[in-house]
């Protein structure tokens, strides 16, 4: 089991496939864009397969695949089938912005993907535009209609911005009443870009949704590999109206989780720097048992706790780091 030095277990890794994407969210990607990674900077899909087969080895229990867009990274089907095979049978869920879900949805699901949570800040076309610069919105409301013809689990995250989305709110979380599994509001992070817009606390989230759909029934409590959101049913809801609020109320005592990102550096929380260098340990030769003593040691070292409410990050951008 692997488990840090505060006793809490690391069930969950994230992986970026890629820092590249093709929208351009304005707390994402910075307005001059980024300077992405070269081919040979990033982690081959064998070199990805590895890790995760020693992770699961170790105790990890669910992996999900981010970016950038992951869909953008070439043969991410074929490594999503490859790490459903493995003897470990981890949980396999995928983040996407889901533009190009309609193509490759089929794929998706007989590869071994069940569980999908699609980025989506509004329902209006002119907003989805100027947040994201595209016009793609018919395409990713096609694509959770899709998912949810497969029969998949379908989550959508939802950053509140203050003077942006605000209106969208309430029809956002409406599609948990007969649509999609459950919608997630996520407090927007300072990281980067991210620093020139003000979120909503999901205080204030709760008691807007609170005037339209009532105080709900109650609060889940999140599960122990599913994540850090708390959900709420309202009634009538077929779904969940879930907040993750790593500001507003923190989560790290039970956080379980660690990030990979796409050049290879095992990243132990969102709002440090701290980080295994497994691509240099890959490309070195390195043993199994080697490799897993380095992510042993280094998950040893996991802060008790992010500092995001006592400093912005101005040195990185979300999407190189993977979410």
């Amino acid at each position: 089991m692997l488990t840090d030095a505060f006793q809490r277990q690391i069930e969950y890794l994230r992986i970026s496939l890629t820092d590249k994407c093709n929208l351009r969210c304005r707390y994402c990607v910075p307005p001059d864009g980024v300077k992405l990674r070269s081919h040979e900077d990033i982690l081959s899909l064998e070199e990805i397969l590895r890790v995760v087969s020693l992770m699961t080895d170790m105790g990890v229990k669910r992996v999900r695949f981010t970016g950038g867009e992951p869909l953008i990274r070439k043969n991410a089907l074929g490594l999503i089938r490859d790490v459903a095979s493995l003897p470990s049978h981890p949980m396999i869920a995928m983040t996407t912005n889901g533009v190009f879900l309609p193509e490759y949805i089929d794929d998706l699901y007989e590869a071994g993907l069940r569980d999908i949570n699609i980025s989506l800040d509004t329902l209006r076309a002119d907003v989805y535009e100027m947040i994201t610069g595209s016009d793609d919105l018919g395409k990713v409301l096609r694509s959770i209609d899709m998912c949810l013809d497969k029969g998949m689990s379908v989550k959508i995250n939802v950053v509140p911005l203050q003077g942006i989305n605000e209106d969208d709110l309430e029809d956002l979380a409406q599609m948990a009443r007969t649509k999609v599994d459950a919608v997630r509001f996520i407090e927007l992070m300072p990281i980067g870009c991210a620093n020139a817009y003000k979120g909503l606390s999901n205080d204030d989230v709760k008691e807007r949704l609170k005037a339209i759909y009532g105080v709900g029934s109650g609060t889940c409590a999140p599960g122990i590999i599913s994540g850090p959101a708390e959900y709420v049913t309202y009634e009538g809801f077929k779904g969940k109206v879930g907040f993750i609020s790593p500001l507003s109320h923190k989560f790290c005592d039970r956080c379980n989780r660690i990030r990979l990102t796409c050049d290879g550096r095992l990243r132990l929380c969102l709002a440090s720097d701290q980080s295994i260098d497994l691509k240099t340990l890959l490309r070195s030769g390195a043993s199994d048992e080697t490799i897993k003593e380095a992510i042993t040691e280094g998950v040893k070292g996991k802060n008790r706790c992010h500092g995001f409410n006592d400093r912005n990050d101005t040195r990185s951008n979300m999407i190189g780091i993977g979410g």
